[in-house]
């Protein structure tokens, strides 16, 4: 009887004391912080050392040290303390350190400022169960594979964390080229009034590839002279494509001959009764590079410019009067569109 009882005592003792030392770990994780806590008791004594052996050639004397393992596997790890009378407890545990996700994604840019992001992460222990996109403009995003608008076109940096269903993570940054549309636009810088008329075309963007539509009519003509119907509305449409495959357009609608042309009489006779009057354009505001007149033979009768832009129906240099006839102009100007126009036309003459 005795032997029994001194038997149940020595083993009451032995689990008592056996389990003096104890932790516990709040992470499993490859390359995350594990956060080891204490847990050891002592009755009627004090805990004064710690000797954490971690598995992994690693060492601590802390309480509750924090230790980050930087390969995945299965660690032995060790807690021995020390209590002021100097005994020892020690307590062993085996953790499993789980695979962190590698995280990875690719951007692909669709043109005026737009990207979609893919996600390429390779799970290894887990699958993974949540991603945190941040596009370095304010904005977020929760999806596996989000499409981004961004308002600016400069390079960004894209933060993307993910996260397993063991609880493991991992991130990846990355500078990202935001891309926009080409830049479109074109002016009609000069108009030769004829039928069909003459248009020439300078295009805003001088450096990608271009393309014109005249009334849907492909015209590879890049910023040359271009003909077009008259006396009608034409639509020039301009296609603009850059180094990237981003393609932008813009549209004109046109009627050379309408809104170029400055009218002029088809019919002029200098002396009138007891009136005096000229030809050539009267609108101060419009500037005159060149205004020639010619007689039926081709023969110049009359050269002007902006100084001297009207026409007295006499030859210039004989200063005599012209005979009764059909005459030719050529006048070259800048209307009030800043546009530069190459007109020509008839008139009679009637003296």
């Amino acid at each position: 009887m005795k032997q029994i009882l001194s038997f149940s005592l020595f083993l009451i003792y032995s689990i008592s004391f056996a389990n003096l030392a104890d932790f516990s770990y709040n992470n499993h994780c490859i390359n995350n912080l594990i956060y080891f806590e204490d847990l050891s008791t002592a009755v009627d004594d004090e805990v004064v050392f710690w000797f954490w052996d971690f598995g992994d050639n690693s060492i601590s004397t802390d309480n509750s040290p924090v230790h980050a393992y930087s390969e995945s596997g299965i660690y032995n790890v060790n807690l021995t303390i020390q209590t002021q009378k100097g005994k020892s407890y020690s307590k062993l545990k085996s953790i499993d350190i789980k695979a962190a996700p590698f995280a990875f994604f690719n951007p692909k840019n669709l043109c005026d400022k737009k990207v979609v992001f893919t996600d390429y992460t390779y799970a290894k222990s887990a699958s993974v169960k949540s991603w945190i996109w941040d596009f370095g403009d304010g904005e977020y995003s929760l999806e596996q594979n989000p499409e981004h608008q961004f308002s600016e076109d400069e390079k960004t940096n894209i933060h993307l964390k993910v996260l397993d269903k063991n609880g493991c993570w991992d991130s990846i940054s990355q500078s990202v080229e935001i891309i926009k549309n080409p830049k479109t636009g074109f002016d009609i810088s000069s108009v030769i009034l004829t039928n069909p008329a003459v248009i020439k075309i300078n295009s805003h963007n001088k450096s990608d590839s271009l393309l014109y539509l005249i009334n849907d009519e492909l015209i590879n003509q890049q910023n040359g002279f271009i003909q077009v119907p008259g006396h009608q509305e034409v639509s020039v449409k301009q296609k603009v494509m850059n180094e990237y495959g981003c393609i932008d357009s813009s549209l004109q609608k046109i009627k050379a001959n309408k809104e170029y042309k400055i009218p002029l009489p088809p019919f002029f006779q200098p002396v009138y009764g007891k009136n005096k009057s000229t030809f050539g354009i009267n609108d101060e505001n419009i500037s005159v590079n060149e205004f020639i007149i010619h007689d039926s033979s081709g023969r110049e009768v009359f050269k002007g410019n902006n100084v001297n832009k009207k026409w007295n129906g006499s030859e210039q240099n004989k200063g005599k009067q012209c005979k009764s006839g059909t005459y030719t102009y050529v006048l070259s100007y800048e209307n009030s569109k800043k546009v530069k126009v190459l007109q020509k036309g008839k008139l009679i003459l009637k003296q």
